[in-house]
């Protein structure tokens, strides 16, 4: 098992919600920073740009987001803690085809289980904290850890040629807040919760907590 490095760096279908982000007609001041709605507009475009083309190969995505300036008032809407849960996935935009944005918030020392990525890619970056990505690979019938790294910014990259991971907060002091995109948008994905039986899995339904910032209520 390697050592932790620290680096810089229920079936709810995807219906059509309306987008909160418009497209501008105007044309940014390439010395302003980006707000969000313009890292949505962006990532819109550049992800329907060669659709032929694999995602791991469009580099600008990453870029975009490594670019993207946080600002905890401009997300503050989108960022909501359970202290019942150990995180909660809050919807910012979506498609419903090519991607899907949102905001995973953090409990201290809570993770979320291993799992696989039924998307052709997904990123993850620091907003706030720490954010701890362990990475595994299936090796005769256990998971074996690869990889095991604490990020205190940027951004990482991962899809299901990479292997699996779980993500979490290493803190038992501070929350943590992460930016994720998927590209395309996915339901449920397949979830491993002991590593020594890599056959054992179970499915998992990805719900969203807050949708745009309002709160969802299931049935």
């Amino acid at each position: 098992m390697e050592s932790i490095v620290s680096v810089s760096a229920s079936v709810v279908p995807l219906t059509s919600f309306p987008s909160p982000f418009k497209p501008s007609m105007d044309t940014p001041n390439a010395a302003a920073p980006m707000d969000l709605a313009q890292l949505v507009e962006t990532l819109e475009r550049e992800l329907g740009r060669d659709p032929e083309l694999a995602i791991k190969h469009k580099p600008k995505i990453q870029q975009l987001l490594e670019d993207f300036p946080v600002n905890m008032e401009e997300l503050q809407r989108f960022a909501h803690f359970d202290p019942s849960r150990n995180y909660t996935r809050n919807l910012i935009s979506t498609d419903n085809e090519t991607y899907a944005l949102m905001l995973l918030c953090w409990n201290r020392g809570k993770y979320s289980p291993i799992h696989d990525h039924p998307t052709d890619g997904c990123w993850v970056k620091v907003i706030q904290g720490h954010v701890n990505e362990v990475r595994y690979q299936k090796q005769d019938d256990q998971l074996v850890e690869t990889s095991n790294i604490v990020l205190t910014s940027g951004v990482t990259y991962m899809d299901d040629s990479l292997g699996l991971h779980k993500v979490g907060n290493p803190s038992q002091d501070c929350d943590a807040i992460s930016m994720h995109l998927y590209s395309p948008p996915y339901e449920k994905c397949r979830v491993w919760f002991d590593t020594k039986d890599a056959e054992k899995s179970s499915v998992s339904v990805a719900n969203y907590y807050t949708e745009y910032g309002e709160k969802v209520e299931y049935a």
